[in-house]
């Protein structure tokens, strides 16, 4: 159980940081001359409607791990940190492609769309159409737990990734011309695919 909990806090953490989950926010923000407040709302809106379709998609995933409930031992030995190895392994072929997988804003899209209503429909329905697949593993192991366990993972998900997108945006805003976020944001694969090893390599030894 604490694997399960402190895995999906780290990979929801992950997605928060990530600079595709939020520097597309500051710079098409400080683009548009958006004031911090109207920057959040849509961080928070679109940020939003990429948990929830994650979280849906990880409702289905959570039947699977029901069904498998009898055969859980099993499956939170070997079938677990098999997929989260192989998400990981997925990653890091992208980063050595040189692919950036997780850019879910279209930049063609935002430059069409050049009002505030058309920037939030086109950014919502851009994340709410890319959920991501990482935390799945973890709806997955929480199913097989029973429902209880698959509203933690949802909870954790869904705060900690809006949380981190939203205090992400708001340090960007203030420090936009100090920081440097390209080297994560053309190493993210790299990040990602490292840290889904590592749980992987964790839930080996440790049972969720």
């Amino acid at each position: 159980m604490e694997a399960l909990v402190m895995g999906s806090l780290t990979l929801s953490l992950l997605h928060a940081l990530i600079p595709s989950h939020w520097l597309p926010f500051v710079t098409i923000g400080q683009t548009e001359r958006w004031s911090l407040q109207q920057t959040l709302i849509i961080t928070a809106i679109a940020g939003l409607a990429h948990t929830v379709s994650t979280t849906l998609l990880g409702v289905l995933v959570s039947l699977a791990g029901w069904q498998l409930a009898e055969n859980y031992h099993d499956l939170s030995e070997k079938a677990i940190p098999l997929l989260l190895l192989a998400l990981g392994v997925w990653y890091l072929m992208q980063h050595l492609r040189h692919r950036h997988v997780h850019d879910h804003i279209d930049a063609g899209l935002v430059r069409k769309a050049r009002s505030f209503s058309a920037l939030l429909l086109s950014l919502g329905l851009a994340m709410f159409l890319s959920p991501c697949l990482e935390i799945e593993a973890y709806f997955l192991s929480a199913g097989a737990k029973g429902w209880e366990v698959v509203l933690l993972v949802a909870l954790i998900y869904n705060v900690v990734t809006l949380t981190g997108m939203l205090l992400m945006v708001t340090l960007g805003r203030r420090s936009l011309q100090q920081i440097n976020p390209h080297w994560f944001e053309h190493n993210e694969n790299l990040i990602t695919g490292l840290t889904l090893f590592g749980l992987a390599v964790l839930n080996f030894f440790i049972e969720f």
